[in-house]
C-alpha cells in the first residue's frame, strides 16, 4: 500500500458526466484531461448508465501503462438493449431542446438501476464486465459504490476481493461511499478500507473527521468544487465589500473563477497528503485551468491556509448561500 501511495498522481479526472456531452466530445475531454497532466480516471459500472467505462476504455488502450484507474461495483445500470441506447440518445437529445424534462428522465432512469448489489456473484459479474469494458487486464482500485457498513455479510465478499488480487485483476480494493460508512467501515469492516473514497471541500473538512491512526489508508476525495464553489460565488456576489476584503486579505482576486476553483482545489490537495483528489468538468478549457491550478499553482499554501480560514470563521453566513 506505501508503494501505491508514493506513486499515486496528486489530481485526477472523474468520468461521471461524460456521456451527457455525447461519445465525441467525450473522448475529447478524456484527451485533454491527459494532455494536460491528469493521470487518473475514476469511473464505476453505473455511469451513463453502463456506457461510461466503455468510453474510457477506448481512450486508454494507447495510454494504460501511463496512468490508474478507479472503477466501482455496487450500483448496476440497466440491461443494455438496442431499445435502451435509442431511448437513451433520443432522450439527451430531448434533453438539449427541454431542460425541464431532465429531472423526470432521471427519475425514470434511476427506476431502472439495481442498487446494493455486494454479493459475490455480484462483484465477479461486475468485475468481469468492467475489465471487458474498460479494455484492461487489470483495474488499479475496485471500490464497493455507496456502500453501507454494518448491513452486509462482507466475509465472503473480502476473500474474492482478496482473490482477485492475488489473481491480477485489481490491484487495491475498498469503499466510495459517504463519510459516515466510512467511518463506520473504518470501525466494524476495516479489510474493506484499504482504499477508502469520499466526499470533501473547504466547506464539509470531511478528510478531518479521519481517525489518526490510519496511516496505511489510500484516500481518495471528489467534490471539492461543486457545493463549495457555489455557495463561495454567491456569498461574495451578494457581499461585494466582503469579497474586496476577503481579496485584499489574501492578495488575490477572491470574486475570479479561476482563483476561486485554485483556491478549493489546493485546499483539498493541502488537506489530503499522499491521497488523490477528483475533479469534473465538461469543457476542455475547464479542464486545463482545473489541472493547472494543482500542478501548476498560481496561489500559495500560505494563502490557501488564510482563504480556508476565512471560510471556516464564515460557515454560518455560507450555509445561507446553497
Amino acid at each position: 500500500m506505501e508503494g501505491i501511495k508514493r506513486d499515486l498522481p496528486s489530481i485526477g479526472f472523474g468520468c461521471s458526466s461524460l456521456t451527457s456531452v455525447g461519445r465525441k466530445n467525450a473522448i475529447r475531454l478524456l484527451e485533454t484531461a491527459f494532455d494536460a497532466g491528469i493521470r487518473h480516471f475514476d469511473v464505476a459500472r453505473y455511469y451513463g448508465y453502463g456506457e461510461t467505462e466503455g468510453i474510457l476504455g477506448t481512450f486508454i488502450k494507447s495510454c494504460r501503462a501511463q496512468i490508474t484507474v478507479t472503477t466501482k461495483f455496487g450500483i448496476e445500470p440497466p440491461r443494455r438493449t438496442n431499445a435502451l441506447r435509442l431511448a437513451f440518445g433520443v432522450g439527451r437529445r430531448i434533453l438539449r431542446f427541454v431542460p425541464s424534462a431532465r429531472k423526470l428522465a432521471q427519475q425514470r432512469a434511476s427506476a431502472l438501476v439495481k442498487g446494493n448489489a455486494f454479493s459475490v456473484a455480484d462483484a465477479n459479474r461486475n468485475l468481469e464486465t468492467s475489465l471487458r469494458e474498460l479494455r484492461t487486464d487489470y483495474i488499479d482500485f475496485y471500490l464497493l459504490h455507496d456502500y453501507v457498513a454494518g448491513s452486509h455479510s462482507s466475509g465472503e465478499l473480502i476473500a474474492f476481493l482478496v482473490q482477485a488480487v492475488k489473481a491480477g485483476k485489481i490491484r487495491y480494493f475498498g469503499l466510495g461511499t459517504s463519510i459516515e460508512n466510512v467511518l463506520r467501515a473504518l470501525d466494524c469492516e476495516p479489510d474493506l478500507c484499504g482504499v477508502i473514497q469520499f466526499q470533501d471541500s473547504v466547506i464539509t473538512r470531511n478528510r478531518d473527521k479521519l481517525p489518526s491512526q490510519s496511516p496505511h489508508k489510500v484516500v481518495i476525495t471528489h467534490g471539492s468544487l461543486a457545493g463549495a464553489y457555489r455557495s463561495l460565488s454567491s456569498f461574495f456576489k451578494a457581499n461585494n465589500s466582503r469579497a474586496k476584503e476577503w481579496s485584499a486579505g489574501l492578495d488575490l482576486d477572491c470574486s475570479d473563477e479561476r482563483t476561486l476553483a485554485a483556491l478549493l482545489l489546493n485546499f483539498s490537495v493541502g488537506a489530503n497528503p499522499n491521497g488523490l483528489l477528483l475533479f469534473s468538468a465538461r469543457s476542455p478549457g475547464r479542464i486545463k485551468d482545473n489541472t493547472k491550478a494543482v500542478l501548476n499553482p498560481h496561489v500559495t499554501p500560505s494563502q490557501v491556509k488564510s482563504f480556508a480560514q476565512l471560510v471556516e470563521r464564515n460557515l454560518p453566513i455560507l450555509s445561507e448561500y446553497p
